[in-house]
């Protein structure tokens, strides 16, 4: 089963993309606008590979590549001077100029890696540290007028300064506002 997700900020970058993928057999499950969006797509999809530029709206490939955890790989299609930022060796790389057989093989050799190391990957977080990170998020939207994507950065942003993992955070945030 293909789990091919294209996330670009730019709707004619996604969209181009995909059409490169498509007309190469390449079958596209989601496209999203930003990085929340597509962590949310590689969950519901228990992983798959997440091709996206250096930069979303919310956050970078490198946030994006952490928040993952190893769910599911990166293909980030960047300028090579924007691709030396990303230090995450999780992100794979293309540097732009490419071209469509550029794309297809790093895609087609990520789809061979895939299938022999994540295919039986066990879900990343239970479904209870789940709702307690959602419920969190609840608590920040409401009581500080967060959007659902604002809390959501919030939380992973606490875990990351103090070192604790994002359940835990959101362990704090339902404490203190219980």
């Amino acid at each position: 089963m293909d789990r091919i997700i294209v996330a670009f900020e730019n709707e004619n970058n996604r969209k181009r993309i995909c059409e490169m993928l498509e007309a190469s057999g390449i079958t596209v499950r989601l496209s999203c606008r930003s990085g929340s969006e597509a962590i949310r797509a590689a969950r519901k999809l228990s992983g798959g590979i997440i091709i996206c530029g250096y930069k979303l709206s919310e956050m970078t490939v490198t946030d994006l590549a952490y928040d993952l955890g190893g769910l599911a790989m990166v293909l980030a299609i960047a300028p090579p001077q924007q691709l030396e930022l990303c230090r995450n060796e999780n992100v794979f790389k293309l540097p732009t100029p490419f071209t469509k057989g550029d794309l297809v093989s790093s895609v087609r050799m990520l789809q061979q890696m895939e299938a022999k190391h994540f295919k039986a990957a066990p879900p990343r977080r239970s479904e209870k540290e789940t709702a307690e990170i959602n419920k969190a998020k609840e608590i920040l939207m409401n009581k500080n007028g967060m959007t659902e994507e604002e809390a959501h950065r919030f939380i992973q942003r606490r875990s990351m300064d103090t070192g604790m993992k994002a359940v835990d955070t959101a362990r704090m945030i339902i404490e203190t506002y219980n």
